[in-house]
């Protein structure tokens, strides 16, 4: 059976524990030095995320022409470039300002690693596999959030030269990849499966899912850190929850790559996304830590499922892997600023601390009514088509 090669795991442990140390600090120096506003806070991953959301797309399409792995090593090397910018930093401004670069960087490793998973795995292998590169970076997320607290109360921004040196060290672990990678694209769609308007619709919906649930992540990792300031708690309490949520995402990646049941099947597909908006509105109202972290766990099982289906379908093809890898990580990019920066910028408004949390919880029940449709009319349409 085809495996992932372990430094392919490496890398992809290595640059996400790097990238949430750098986001997880950036942010706590935000609020703890700058003294930002809610706006200010759901503003910082704009700029990165409109580079990282049209890099991607991009990226994705180029890594189907030339090596996916040497992308990857540009892609390293401009994340450890944007570290040590930040690191310079004196001003919230100088963050906006350069956050591009890290967005970028990042849009150059992400799409073409996802779609090297596909190159390397037989069909039988590739939810597997791609659970597996998926719990390797998941893990690295949530290892950067534990650390990134205690990073914080040591050494402060200065953490962010620690976060470069990783980014660099992974370089020489990049895998070495033919320009082509296979003489003839390996096959991964096997015969009988869901019709093809059916794989659509669930691409679609998946992609849907993805940008709403993973908005729920990114309003905690950049609006939590004020709503713990407000309530007078530790900032201990914004990495312990990020961490929980991040370590339940985890786990569910392991899970979801293993069991297969919830493919191609709507209802724990929607209900668990169900999930993750309630928990979302339960930390939002300010629950003490222990609710907090249960909520968390919740929430992360339901940003686990979501992602997992978005790669799945999206990687699940035999052409343009690495540009339907780079739209699900631009959907990805999208969510990473639009809601955050949304939900700070209403809660300006309105003055209520719960309302950017209960509008991101609200957008997942959104799109779950959305998908619900999608999915709808693609299995109607499919029992009508089939011969009687």
């Amino acid at each position: 059976m085809p495996r992932l090669s372990p430094r392919t795991l490496a890398v992809a442990f290595g640059q996400d524990f790097s990238l949430f140390v750098a986001w997880g600090v950036i942010p706590v120096w935000a609020k703890e030095v700058m003294h930002a506003t809610p706006a200010q806070m759901g503003m910082l991953p704009v700029a990165g995320g409109l580079a990282y959301v049209v890099a991607s797309w991009a990226s994705g399409r180029l890594s189907d022409r030339v090596s996916r792995t040497t992308l990857a090593r540009i892609g390293l090397f401009g994340f450890a470039a944007f570290c040590l910018l930040a690191w310079r930093s004196r001003s919230i401004g100088w963050v906006y300002a350069v956050s591009p670069v890290g967005g970028f960087a990042n849009a150059l490793i992400w799409p073409g690693l996802q779609a090297l998973v596909g190159d390397e795995s037989a069909p039988e292998e590739l939810e597997k596999n791609l659970g597996t590169f998926s719990l390797s970076w998941s893990a690295g997320k949530t290892l950067g959030f534990f650390l990134g607290g205690v990073a914080w109360l040591t050494f402060h921004l200065d953490t962010l030269v620690g976060c470069a040196i990783v980014s660099a060290a992974m370089i020489p672990l990049v895998p070495s990849r033919p320009a082509g990678h296979r003489a003839v694209a390996a096959p991964l769609v096997a015969h009988g499966g869901p019709p093809p308007a059916l794989k659509s619709a669930y691409l679609k919906a998946a992609w849907l899912a993805n940008f709403a649930s993973y908005g729920l992540g990114a309003t905690l990792n950049y609006l939590y850190e004020d709503r713990v300031h407000s309530l007078g708690r530790s900032s201990s309490d914004f990495f312990n929850v990020l961490a929980a949520l991040f370590l339940s995402q985890t786990v569910a990646f392991w899970a979801f790559g293993r069991f297969s049941g919830w493919r191609y099947r709507p209802y724990a597909f929607l209900a668990w996304q169900l999930a993750g908006a309630g928990a979302l509105a339960v930390i939002g109202w300010g629950v003490a830590l222990p609710f907090a972290l249960a909520a968390a766990v919740a929430a992360g099982a339901s940003l686990g499922l979501a992602y997992a289906a978005s790669i799945y379908y999206s990687v699940h093809s035999d052409e343009n892997r690495g540009e339907r890898a780079g739209i699900h990580e631009a959907v990805i990019g999208a969510s990473n600023f639009a809601i955050p920066m949304a939900a700070g910028l209403l809660q300006k408004r309105t003055g209520y601390p719960q309302s950017g949390y209960f509008f991101a919880a609200a957008l997942v029940l959104a799109a779950i009514a959305a998908q619900a449709l999608i999915l709808a009319r693609a299995a109607k349409s499919a029992s009508t088509a089939r011969p009687r």
